[in-house]
């Protein structure tokens, strides 16, 4: 089983990429990570990866899920990126587990995944304009699974983030 980990190249929440990450390497999945560039990545609070791939370089069919975390990069780079939005939408449609946290749910949105679907989102007046305009049910919850897509509401909520993203592979 392999899950693709997007992230953005700079400002990505460390422990929204690090804690699902953990969780599911440690189910033995393999986690490949994709970002705007091949490369160095810089967290928020200090955490330095090494992308594996450029989004460009993804073919969504190699791919048993996506989790894409939030930050302020991920407002910056991923919300308008046309070539993570179009893998998001293929995994998501494919009925694959399509999860997203804190500031990135917008891209699932964008991807036309959130349409009638209840969603968690880091509460901001953009995000929520989003998630209204592409038909999301927005839910005060920390995180929230609705069929294949799982989506969580902060950096606090990482490790339940995780364990619902694992839960969801493992059906």
């Amino acid at each position: 089983m392999k899950v693709l980990f997007a992230i953005a190249s700079d400002r990505f929440m460390d422990e929204e990429y690090l804690i699902p990450k953990k969780h599911l390497s440690e189910a033995g999945i393999e986690c490949v990570t994709a970002s705007t560039k091949h490369g160095t990545c810089y967290g928020m609070h200090g955490e330095i990866v090494e992308s594996d791939l450029s989004f460009d370089e993804v073919r969504a069919e190699d791919y048993d899920g996506i989790v894409i975390a939030g930050g302020i990069g991920c407002q910056d780079e991923l919300w308008r990126n046309e070539t993570l939005i179009d893998i998001a939408n293929k995994i998501g449609v494919a009925g694959k587990p399509a999860a997203a946290i804190c500031l990135a749910p917008v891209v699932l949105a964008e991807a036309g995944l959130l349409a009638g679907k209840k969603a968690a989102v880091f509460d901001t007046p953009a995000s929520k304009r989003v998630l209204t305009l592409d038909k999301a049910e927005i839910v005060d919850e920390k995180v929230v699974t609705d069929g294949n897509i799982i989506t969580a509401k902060s950096p606090y909520d990482a490790d339940a983030f995780g364990k619902a993203v694992l839960s969801a592979l493992n059906k």
